[in-house]
């Protein structure tokens, strides 16, 4: 039953008194100093109470309620904590806040039935007039809707009210565009920071690690940042990024490459356990950006004796922050690079978008993976020639070409496949001067240098050592090295050494072994190169050697050589293919 008082003589206003629906007395002031308005309010409430306890108003209309009277900011406080405790590191906690309350602000909003469609939409329009690209509207809306979605989970309102606004398309006004880095570009980079002095705290040796680092895994700056010695796991060749430091919240384990796992050897010597191997700063992009100047300057200053080179370079965009498409080589286009290599390195959709560590392929070769203009051109070579055979038969009789090939291979694995109907048709074909045939000339000079390459038609005939019918060697095919991993190139004077280790899957178990080559390249006059292929391999008896076969090459055109690695644990010569690249920078730019 409820009562009806005054707590002392005079006072102004009824107070009410009543049990609610879980039996516990309640107090409320009536407001009203009117006896009569009091009494009908204690039975407003005492029947509320009634219904309640039997289920005919539902409790979650009274929290609504209850909710929209609070103001809206202190939502917003309960919001920013619910992220922290849900494991949402600190900056981001307090980068979604911001625009969160700044899009709220922007809108009057008091309570949360301010918070309508109309008025958010309003307010990011108004950042758009500010001058915020789409992409910055496109983040604060949202963070709003975040704070929306919040609400509605959390009982707070019955449902979300901007759930069905959308962000503007980005690519339409991206303002800040990021590049990939050529190949030269890295090496000089690197270069430059090795021999740097300290930027922000970080020596030079550290930043040229970091700039490995990361080109070779494609971590963001804070995973680079939480590395520890005990992340690295040099004998298995892997990386671990912990889940509290992955932008995914779990743990990546990401694969290198043998050789940058032997780099890193010698320089995690030292490195105190528990502790972080990187100082990455706060803004990493400093480290870069000073980096990419010195190693600009060095390359301009190198043609201080042609003044028209000179003038040419410093119009370059070679090693620029800001190209002249305001495209920028901040740190985070080293993921960009390592991205853009994978892909163009021929992995598969699924590998790179793997190794990216992105939930969609559409995030890794939409945003991340750059093509450029020759690896454009080199895909339009594999299209076949839509000319007419008589045509290109009259074109190449008119120019004394009509024996030779119409349309020479391009790509390493056209000219494989040309090698192989090549020689196969020699080797069929009887020598009419009497004399022996190529094919025999070729296993002729196998058996006096085992180490020379084997006939290129092995590389289309199965592997028949067990019935004793063909050389007992194994090729293993489309295993090539087309663009040497670049933090083991060294860059002095005017020659440029590579040492790659192809990879190559072993006859007898199939793992992937490794074979030694290394590549020398001179800088000859004019545009053209020489090129100089040093195979280091073992005999049947382990012994060591080494041979060198010459190449020559212009700029950006491949040679693709077939040579010999024996392989001790299965006791057989393996055939590989390395498919030599010859860089702008061996020839033209050292």
């Amino acid at each position: 039953m409820a009562t009806i008082f005054k707590r002392k003589k005079g006072s102004a206003a009824y107070i009410v008194s009543w049990f609610d629906a879980d039996g516990i007395r309640r107090t409320k002031s009536s407001r009203t100093t009117d006896y009569r308005a009091a009494q009908q309010l204690a039975g407003k409430l005492e029947a509320d109470a009634m219904l309640r306890r039997e289920g005919v108003i539902d409790a979650r209309l009274d929290r609504y309620a209850t909710e929209a009277r609070r103001p809206i900011l202190k939502h917003l406080d309960d919001f920013k904590a619910g992220l922290t405790a849900k494991g949402v590191t600190a900056k981001q906690a307090r980068l979604v806040d911001s625009r969160a309350r700044r899009i709220v602000e922007a809108c009057g909003a008091d309570t949360l039935a301010d918070l309508t469609p109309h008025a958010v939409q309003t307010a990011i329009g108004t950042l758009r007039d500010g001058g915020s690209s789409v992409q910055t509207a496109t983040h604060y809306l949202r963070a709003v809707k975040q704070f929306a979605r919040w609400l509605a989970r959390d009982g707070r309102i019955p449902a979300d009210p901007i759930q069905y606004l959308k962000g503007g398309n980005a690519e339409t006004d991206r303002r800040h565009v990021r590049r990939a880095l050529a190949d030269d570009e890295l090496i000089r980079l690197i270069d430059a920071a090795e021999r740097g002095k300290p930027v922000r705290g970080m020596p030079g040796p550290d930043r040229a690690m970091l700039y490995r680092v990361a080109v070779g895994t494609g971590f963001r700056a804070a995973e680079l940042a939480s590395l520890k010695p005990e992340s690295f796991d040099l004998a298995g060749a892997t990386i671990t990024v912990e889940a509290a430091y992955s932008k995914h919240r779990r743990e990546d384990v990401q694969p290198i490459r043998a050789d940058l796992a032997e780099t890193l050897r010698p320089w995690l010597k030292g490195k105190p356990a528990g502790g972080p191997v990187f100082t990455v700063p706060d803004k990493p992009v400093k480290l870069i950006q000073a980096d990419l100047t010195a190693a600009r300057e060095a390359w301009v200053d190198e043609a201080r004796g042609d003044e028209g080179e000179r003038a040419r370079r410093e119009r370059s965009d070679f090693l620029a922050y800001v190209d002249h498409a305001a495209s920028v080589a901040d740190f985070h286009s080293l993921r960009h690079t390592y991205i853009t290599r994978l892909a163009s390195g021929g992995a598969s959709v699924k590998t790179v978008q793997e190794l990216a560590r992105h939930s969609t392929p559409s995030l890794t070769f939409g945003r991340y993976a750059h093509t450029r203009a020759h690896d454009l051109r080199a895909a339009l070579d594999t299209l076949p020639d839509m000319e007419p055979a008589e045509r290109q038969r009259a074109a190449a009789r008119a120019t004394g070409t009509d024996d030779a090939t119409p349309n020479p291979p391009r790509s390493a694995q056209q000219k494989r496949q040309h090698y192989r109907q090549h020689s196969a048709h020699e080797v069929t074909r009887p020598d009419t001067r009497g004399h022996e045939t190529r094919d025999e000339h070729r296993h002729k000079a196998a058996e006096r240098n085992h180490l020379r390459n084997t006939a290129l038609n092995d590389g289309t005939r199965a592997d028949t050592a067990k019935n004793g019918t063909a050389t007992d060697r194994t090729r293993t095919d489309d295993l090539r090295f087309t663009k040497p991993l670049l933090y083991q190139l060294s860059y002095g004077g005017v020659r440029l050494s590579i040492a790659p280790a192809v990879c190559y899957a072993t006859p007898s178990s199939g793992k992937m072994r490794t074979a030694a080559f290394s590549v020398e390249l001179r800088r000859h006059s004019g545009n053209h190169s020489s090129c100089s292929l040093l195979r280091n391999s073992l005999d049947r008896e382990g012994a060591y050697r080494r041979s060198v076969i010459h190449l020559s090459s212009t700029p950006h055109q491949e040679d693709a050589v077939s040579v010999s690695h024996y392989d001790p644990p299965s006791r057989r010569w393996v055939d590989v293919t390395v498919v030599v690249e010859i860089l702008a920078l061996a020839a033209g730019r050292q």
